[in-house]
């Protein structure tokens, strides 16, 4: 906000909506896809009145917290992301397919959660996030592939490694995203059910799941019917395009997550 002097007066009214919690909306990020967001107030009673009368979390920030907004980069992403969300209790939350930790990275600026579980199915990403949460008492690091049924699965771990994922990636990808996507190499890895993962790990209700698999969203909710009866908002990557083989678009997803109670 900062970087332009000859713009000063915009720099100030922006960075008075980010402290006063109001300001532009960015969502969409890549023409195949955006993520959408998931609440239920149908398995958890409790849910429909705490979302309504619990205060938005930046009204809750220390008044320095608020003013340090505009200038920690870190926080204004943060704060970009998570304003629109529901005003309810944020402290429980599962990070699938967490990558380098950049979702709960954000969760810790901006909340103050009490336990975060962070899913990793890429071996060596899986250890980088043990290392890098070793001393973060309130994060646990699941080194697993999110599927349909705990056992092993093959990973497709792709030149563009993000991309990597259960599902093959298609042909059609490389053009969409202007990079070299394909398939360099596979790994066995441990897989569970998200129903599996909930009973092993004795995970409490999730006030705020993430989800980043990369297509492998059918697979996750296929082996999760009991476990997102416990999860009160889906924050997850969706597809209108198909970038992997066979994955479920949007409406097939959305057809998928309406009748455990999400809207």
């Amino acid at each position: 906000l900062w970087h332009q002097p000859r713009q000063w007066t915009r720099n100030l009214r922006l960075a008075w909506k980010y402290w006063r919690g109001t300001g532009t909306r960015l969502w969409f990020q890549r023409p195949a896809w955006h993520c959408a967001a998931w609440n239920t107030c149908g398995p958890l009673p409790a849910v429909p009145n705490t979302m309504k009368t619990h205060a938005a979390p930046l009204s809750q920030w220390p008044l320095h917290k608020r003013l340090t907004l505009p200038f920690q980069a870190r926080l204004r992403r943060a704060h970009r992301l998570f304003r629109s969300f529901p005003a309810c209790p944020y402290e429980t939350f599962l990070d699938v397919g967490a990558y380098e930790g950049e979702f709960t990275d954000s969760l810790l600026a901006y909340f103050t959660p009490q336990h975060v579980w962070l899913v990793e199915a890429d071996p060596e990403q899986a250890a980088a996030l043990q290392r890098k949460y070793a001393v973060e008492p309130r994060c646990h690091v699941i080194p697993a592939a999110v599927s349909d049924r705990s056992g092993t699965a093959e990973f497709r771990v792709n030149e563009h490694r993000p991309s990597s994922s259960l599902v093959p990636i298609a042909a059609q990808t490389a053009g969409i995203f202007n990079k070299s996507m394909s398939e360099a190499r596979t790994v066995r890895v441990p897989a569970v059910s998200l129903d599996d993962l909930f009973q092993q790990h004795k995970l409490p209700v999730i006030d705020l799941m993430k989800v980043d698999i990369q297509g492998a969203e059918r697979l996750l909710i296929a082996g999760g019917q009991r476990a997102l009866t416990q999860v009160r908002q889906l924050f997850v990557e969706v597809w209108f395009e198909e970038c992997y083989r066979g994955a479920a678009l949007f409406p097939e997803l959305h057809n998928l997550l309406t009748p455990l109670g999400f809207k």
